[in-house]
């Protein structure tokens, strides 16, 4: 029986010299309790293990430290037979660590440089993948590990293509990988589940921040994505799904997939729809989903992150709605995060209507100045006389 667990996107460093300064550090920790308490193979990361490219001294430092009492915590031993990397394959037989990951997009740095991830591998602490193949042995399994690490999303197609993962014969092939995807993110550029290879066992994702699990479309072939231990972006679909880890269980007739939970820092998420009020009025909606938050009894200090959406009553700009004030009276009971984004105001809704009629339209300025003229003073006059009128004043 193969085990395996399943982390990614712990962004160690995260929230540095804030009150949420140490949540990514104690989260990761939790994480990997729960996976050495179930005795795994091999420990597998998705990427994104910091938050910087280049950490703090400090974050490197206990990162070294969490790291190095996780592979004294590992009981199993990890033999490296294969490699294959820029399509020339090597035979070995040496033992690495049993922690194998892929960096992500917050560790990429340029060719020449060395990333965090990197560093980490120097000192013996793990081992990382980037466009490589590897076939190990742990306990009596072969396993064949893939992982293209984290690309500008712009290549990623096109690095995935070119790097073309062969699977090893006769062994279990995963394949990791730390990505966009369009059936998870809105997004312009990204892969899809179907550019994913053929004759994977497994595929594992990273850079998503809430747990999912799917499958390939044409070949049914499960995809994994833990999810991060930390919430960093303070979405709604974080707010919905649990942090944790995957542990799989792999044999020669079936195989399982868990997902533990790990306790985190609770965050809730509200949306306040706004339709003509004034930000005395909205304040006290702040404060009324503030104190339904507060109701509830916490393990730990929450976040909350509300956002605003609609248009103000006429004559306020969201510049008139201050919330730093409303910050400021719960700082000692919860986390706030006030999004004022999608807040705007009548002024600003005529503009933005006028600068989308002028690109839809392609409207000259004078055309421009013209429909605002007659859309203002609200008279009766025949449009030539009203152009007429509008030449004059525009000559001066």
């Amino acid at each position: 029986m193969l085990k395996l667990a399943i982390i990614s996107d712990l962004h160690l460093g995260f929230a540095y010299g804030t009150e949420r300064g140490e949540d990514a550090f104690k989260n990761a920790e939790k994480a990997f309790n729960l996976a050495l308490k179930e005795e795994p193979n091999l420990i597998l990361l998705g990427g994104d293990i910091f938050h910087d490219k280049i950490p703090r001294p400090e974050i490197l430092g206990r990162t070294i430290e969490l790291f190095t009492k996780i592979n004294k915590s590992t009981k199993a031993n990890t033999l490296l037979l294969e490699k294959t990397k820029n399509n020339e394959t090597k035979e070995l037989k040496k033992v690495i660590p049993s922690i194998i990951c892929i960096w992500g997009t917050h560790e990429r740095r340029h060719a020449q440089s060395t990333n965090p991830v990197q560093i980490l591998q120097k000192a013996g602490l793990l081992y990382s993948l980037h466009a490589e193949s590897i076939l190990v042995e742990a306990g009596y399994d072969k396993i064949g590990l893939h992982g293209l690490s984290g690309v500008p999303e712009t290549y990623a197609k096109e690095a995935l293509k070119s790097w073309s993962p062969q699977p090893f014969k006769d062994a279990t092939n995963i394949l990791m990988l730390h990505q966009n995807f369009k059936e998870l993110l809105p997004v312009d550029e990204g892969l899809t589940y179907g550019d994913l290879p053929k004759g994977f066992n497994l595929f594992i994702l990273g850079h998503i921040h809430w747990k999912s699990e799917s499958k390939h479309p044409a070949t049914n072939t499960p995809i994994l994505i833990p999810g991060s231990t930390i919430a960093t972006q303070l979405t709604q679909k974080e707010s919905q799904k649990d942090k944790g880890i995957h542990i799989i269980e792999l044999s020669r007739q079936k195989g399982n997939i868990d997902f533990i939970p790990i306790s985190t820092r609770p965050l809730f998420y509200e949306k306040i729809k706004v339709s003509g009020e004034r930000p005395n009025e909205i304040s006290v909606k702040i404060m009324q989903k503030i104190n339904e938050i507060l109701t509830k009894k916490h393990k730990q200090k929450p976040m909350l992150r509300i956002k605003l959406q609609g248009i103000l009553a006429e004559g306020f700009s969201p510049s008139d709605l201050s919330v730093n004030s409303i910050i400021k009276d719960y700082k000692d009971k919860l986390i706030l995060n006030i999004d004022k984004s999608k807040l705007t105001s009548t002024v600003l809704e005529r503009q933005s209507q006028l600068l989308a009629e002028l690109k839809e339209k392609k409207l000259t300025i004078d055309q421009l100045g013209l429909n605002l003229l007659i859309k203002n003073l609200k008279t009766n006059l025949e449009k030539e006389k009203l152009e007429s009128i509008f030449n004059l004043l525009a000559d001066g």
